[in-house]
């Protein structure tokens, strides 16, 4: 891989260079450069626009057109392996830029049909982990079109999403899906009074995640669940070798990165199982379980007959990779389901990313802790 120097174009101006979230490590190395990320923005774009019927330009939200979608490095940590964006925005700019998200109101409705359906199965997996002596308080970070919130209300859950956007907030409180428009430490919620946190697809995009994760542990009750959705950071930086090798799979590798939203990295972070381990015991969590996944499903009304075989057969293969019993088949799952428990005490062993940073970093970390999120 290709050391990262330590110049940044004068484009990226609005950006920060940051340090290894995990460990505060600086020496890190190129996956993808700037100009591959645009080169993969272009490809993504010419994959789904094959693949639709029409060319609507609301058709490519979220499949080729990302609040994340600007061409910037994504690195990879020398010593913990973390996977992430650098340079990236100012912590402002990235809280901006999810309260001013705007949608057409047909995408949205689309996209809570989508998300409704794969909440279903999503919620019925977590009635296995919460009580059932009484009603269970189950809270979701990052809530966007309310399909998570939908299914748990229908359990007989008591609800709550988070989400800064104020459009979406909108639209699920209009079908009484009830959502506070703001971040989770900001919410009014009593503490150890909730049974679940969960964050599906969002916890990649949190800019400082540890404000969100000590939110979490406040509120959850002894031994209350965290749940967390990251795309693997791992099998992307795999996938990338294979298309930029000339590989045999090259074809292959780019159908799983584009079906799964991995293609382009519209993400501040790929996490692995090791990496998130390490971040959330920080604070106190242990990890219970791994459910190895693909995204929910892109396919729609307006996908062409032959696209929707051609995803579901991609998933299919990603899913019966990662349930082989032979290697730590996880690796290879696009995206990742793990579930921690809030243990009694917070680790005496914890030491602060910041305090490990030397000066000339510890700046660029403490502008990253003014983020509300």
């Amino acid at each position: 891989m290709e050391a990262v120097t330590s110049e940044s174009p004068s484009q990226v101006r609005p950006f920060i260079d940051v340090p290894c979230l995990i460990c505060g490590g600086e020496q890190l190395d190129i996956v993808a450069s700037a100009a591959d990320i645009e080169a993969q923005l272009r490809d993504l774009e010419i994959f789904h626009r094959r693949r639709r019927i029409g060319s609507r330009p609301a058709d490519l939200a979220d499949r080729a057109d990302f609040t994340q979608g600007y061409p910037t490095h994504v690195v990879e940590c020398r010593i913990c392996g973390f996977i992430f964006r650098n340079p990236r925005p100012v912590m402002l700019a990235v809280t901006s830029a999810y309260i001013r998200d705007r949608y057409s109101e047909s995408h949205l409705r689309s996209e809570f049909e989508l998300q409704r359906k794969w909440a279903e199965k999503k919620s019925l997996l977590l009635t296995n982990w919460l009580p059932v002596d009484r009603t269970p308080v189950v809270i979701e970070v990052g809530s966007f079109v309310g399909g998570f919130l939908a299914a748990g209300q229908r359990r007989g859950w008591t609800m709550l999403g988070v989400d800064p956007g104020k459009q979406v907030t909108e639209f699920c409180r209009a079908r009484r899906l009830p959502v506070y428009c703001g971040t989770l430490g900001d919410a009014s919620i009593a503490g150890g009074s909730v049974d679940a946190v969960v964050i599906w697809n969002t916890f990649d995009q949190l800019p400082n995640p540890d404000t969100t994760l000590a939110a979490a542990r406040r509120i959850l009750r002894q031994a209350g669940l965290l749940v967390v959705r990251v795309p693997n950071g791992v099998l992307y930086r795999k996938g990338v070798e294979i298309i930029t090798g000339q590989s045999v799979l090259h074809d292959m590798a780019t159908m799983v990165l584009a079906w799964n939203n991995l293609l382009a990295f519209p993400y501040l972070h790929g996490y692995s199982i090791s990496t998130l381990d390490q971040l959330v015991g920080r604070h106190g969590f242990r990890r219970r379980r791994v459910y190895p996944d693909t995204l929910l499903p892109l396919a729609d009304q307006d996908t062409k007959t032959w696209a929707r075989w051609e995803e579901s057969f991609v998933k299919w293969v990603c899913r019966a990779l990662a349930a082989q019993p032979l290697w730590d088949t996880r690796q290879l799952a696009p995206w990742l389901d793990l579930y921690y428990e809030r243990s009694e005490e917070i680790p005496n062993t914890a030491i602060t990313v910041s305090r490990r940073l030397r000066p000339s970093a510890r700046s660029h970390w403490e502008q990253l802790e003014t983020s509300p999120f």
